[in-house]
């Protein structure tokens, strides 16, 4: 439940366009130099921040997560890493703006999925075994996926009366490029 206190800090944050409380810090103004450091170093301007912001505002929305830094959520099971504006594939945001990044690699013991085609686009991490794990909003169509799990692992997909669709080979498999339009639950294990 939200606080007077935590309404206070997540306005006066999103005044600086950067978005709520992301990393646990002392006031309102350690976010903001936190979430403009980060910007900053990841050579966004400030619309790209505000549009970057407004993706991940949309995500955690939809999914309850929590951000955790400029671009990535936590959600239920694993992570969403958005694509920053003006690159093609979903990175840390750790260094400068790189146009030529490759695509981020799927964890051991994940099944990785991304909006678009070859890994690009938003990318979602999950690990939790035994859920289905919705997929992300607006993920409708395209898209690519890997199992990178524990040898032998197989990741199952739903549809949205949670009937079984598709069972992945063993892992580690991928990536391979898919289609999520009749995908709506994973269980990664």
């Amino acid at each position: 439940m939200r606080t007077s206190h935590r309404a206070a800090l997540a306005a006066a944050v999103a005044f600086a366009g950067l978005s709520a409380a992301i990393v646990p810090t002392n006031s309102a103004a350690d976010t903001r130099s936190a979430f403009t450091d980060q910007a900053v170093r990841a050579g966004l301007t400030a619309a790209q921040a505000d549009g970057l912001r407004q993706r991940v505002d949309a995500y955690v929305d939809a999914t309850g997560g929590r951000r955790i830094a400029l671009n990535k959520i936590a959600v239920k099971g694993g992570t969403i890493l958005v694509t920053v504006p003006g690159e093609t594939y979903a990175r840390e945001l750790n260094g400068v703006l790189d146009r030529t990044a490759v695509a981020a690699s799927c964890p051991y013991l994940y099944f990785c999925g991304w909006k678009g085609a070859n890994r690009s686009g938003d990318q979602w991490n999950v690990s939790d075994c035994g859920v289905q794990q919705e997929i992300p909003d607006g993920w409708n169509s395209g898209g690519s996926w890997q199992n990178n799990q524990s040898s032998g692992t197989r990741a199952r997909m739903y549809n949205k009366n949670h009937g079984l669709i598709y069972t992945t080979p063993p892992a580690p498999y991928g990536p391979v490029n898919g289609d999520w339009g009749p995908v709506w639950y994973v269980r990664a294990c």
